[in-house]
């Protein structure tokens, strides 16, 4: 009887020793600060969409990543604001776009991901109405008769005769003829060749003159627009697409309608 009751408890202790083992090594293992709703956070990031199979850094406060365009190129709206800190958000209160709120909970301090947001939880949708298409060639007569309020409305000011302004469609000068008051009689003044920027800085965005036929008032300037994708005007809106003769302005933001992706690397996390 003695030698069974010694061989049921060796086996006992061969079951529970490890089992003992493993709970002990389980509980040692270090307590991870898990990022939960109203906890404040502070960290490394930076923003980039995704345009013809390029990744395009919009924002960023990591110091390497905005002064290296060879491994990480710029957005058109690409956000350089030195000194570069890290980000400090209280998750949920409404300081970041909700997608990069909802992306940071349950990641922990130490850990580091990237956060994929849809437009609705970004910058929202298009408003496709704001998009419009144009030629890439076109044309427009050399002589042309605006009644004062086209006029104003194009140029901005009052016409006055004799005066040379700059056309803000193409670019080129234009030349009061004369104005009785109520109408501007007006000559478009581009040279063949000529290359010219209707948003001044912008140079991937120009009208080239191509040809000039006819005489007198029925002489018919001939162009195309040298245009890149992505291009941001001063106007606040960007050239969305260019497909085949055609290329869209589009009048939303730039990041509006499109999906973003947001690097972190969570540095603190607090209640």
């Amino acid at each position: 009887m003695q030698f069974r009751t010694l061989i049921i408890l060796l086996i006992a202790l061969v079951i529970v020793v490890p089992v003992a083992s493993y709970g002990a090594y389980h509980y040692l293992q270090p307590k991870l600060d898990v990022i939960k709703q109203g906890d404040n956070v502070s960290l490394w990031y930076y923003g980039y969409v995704i345009v013809d199979g390029t990744p395009l850094v919009f924002d960023t406060n990591m110091a390497s990543i905005a002064n290296n365009n060879t491994s990480y190129p710029k957005a058109p709206d690409f956000k350089y604001h030195p000194p570069f800190t890290v980000l400090n958000d209280t998750v949920g209160s409404g300081s970041m776009i909700k997608g990069f709120d909802d992306g940071l909970i349950g990641m922990a301090k130490g850990q580091s991901g990237v956060i994929t947001i849809p437009p609705a939880l970004g910058y929202g949708l298009e408003n496709t109405s704001k998009i419009t298409k144009h030629s890439i060639n076109g044309s427009v007569p050399m002589y042309q008769v605006l009644n004062y309020t086209a006029f104003k409305s194009e140029f901005g000011l009052s016409p006055f005769q004799g005066e040379t302004l700059k056309s803000p469609v193409y670019g080129w000068s234009v030349y009061v003829v004369s104005f009785n008051g109520w109408y501007a009689f007006i000559e478009n003044e581009p040279s063949i060749g000529g290359q010219y920027f209707p948003y001044n800085s912008t140079k991937q965005f120009s009208i080239v003159a191509e040809n000039i036929t006819g005489t007198g008032n029925n002489t018919t300037i001939y162009y195309y627009t040298s245009v890149v994708n992505g291009t941001i005007l001063s106007s606040s809106s960007y050239v969305s697409a260019v497909s085949g003769n055609y290329y869209y302005l589009n009048g939303n933001s730039y990041l509006v309608g499109k999906t973003l992706y947001f690097y972190v690397q969570i540095v603190t996390v607090s209640q």
